[in-house]
């Protein structure tokens, strides 16, 4: 709106000027005036010159008042190009640190993904020694049990050399109450039943051969405080054979060695099916005799 207020005032004034100054210049003409000495026509297009003249002068006036770029174009179109290359220069400078720094990017980046996958192989080496290392400490453990029962196998076989070397020491002169591999007791267990119920029976077992081998005058065992010498690991191997079975087993305690009076005995188990093998009044084998007179 406010333009074209401007050329519709810068209009006005032009024509206004126009035509006096082609008015001036006519009444010039006809009363053949002359200025600097010039012929009346020459002095009519002086007149209409001048009239041009001030019709820019106002023209570029009223524009310069008006419009600070008008005013910048007139008259600071130096400093203008001035600012223009110095800020085609800050550009160019400007494009360059720019260009440098995407370099300077491109080369973080880059950097920046080595580190990434740095950091993901040493998550995955980290991860793996841990898995390592459980897999050690558990194979530890394993070791440390195994360890354990082999420190109480060593113990029950140190009682078992010692009661031999007391037998050996005692079968001279002492009695010897039962023979190597002799029977102690017999008891039957039925399989395919919760193992620590297996585990009761066999303790029970054991104890009542414990009050029939102390009355026959074994002795207890001053470290274990039983008369019974076994190892651990064969009687959790039967009770887990016998849970294993779904038939009836029959148990037998045999003594290991020869045992004599006033000593620990060192006995072993020994298992078998309860089969029925022949019936009452079953026939077992048979065979013809031929009589001979005498």
């Amino acid at each position: 709106m406010y333009s074209l207020i401007l050329v519709s005032i810068v209009l006005i004034i032009s024509g206004l000027i126009a035509f006096v100054g082609d008015w001036v210049g006519l009444k010039i003409g006809k009363k053949r005036v002359t200025i600097f000495g010039l012929r009346p026509h020459s002095t009519a297009i002086f007149i209409t010159i001048i009239s041009g003249i001030l019709i820019a002068i106002i023209t570029v006036t009223i524009l310069a008042i008006s419009s600070n770029d008008v005013r910048t174009a007139l008259f600071g179109m130096e400093e203008l190009k001035e600012k223009l290359s110095y800020l085609s220069r800050e550009v160019e400078l400007r494009n360059m640190q720019l260009s440098s720094t995407k370099e300077d990017l491109k080369e973080k980046t880059t950097q920046l993904q080595e580190m990434e996958e740095k950091y993901q192989k040493l998550s995955e080496d980290i991860e793996n020694k841990a898995s390592q290392v459980e897999e050690l400490l558990i194979i530890r453990e394993g070791l440390i049990e195994e360890k354990e029962k082999l420190d109480k196998e060593v113990e029950e076989l140190n009682a078992t050399i010692k009661a031999l070397y007391s037998g050996i020491a005692w079968i001279r002169e002492g009695e010897v109450i039962l023979g190597s591999e002799e029977q102690i007791a017999l008891t039957i267990i039925q399989g395919q039943r919760p193992i620590e119920e297996i585990k009761k029976e066999l303790f029970e077992f054991l104890n009542e051969a414990s009050t029939k081998v102390l009355a026959m005058g074994a002795k207890k065992d001053e470290r274990t405080n039983q008369v019974f010498i076994i190892s651990q690991e064969e009687f959790e191997d039967v009770a887990q054979r016998i849970y294993d079975s779904d038939k009836e087993i029959i148990v037998r305690l045999l003594s290991a060695i020869n045992v004599v009076k006033g000593e620990p005995i060192v006995t072993h188990f020994k298992i078998l099916e309860n089969r029925l093998l022949f019936k009452i009044e079953e026939e077992i084998i048979s065979e013809e005799i031929e009589s001979s007179e005498v």
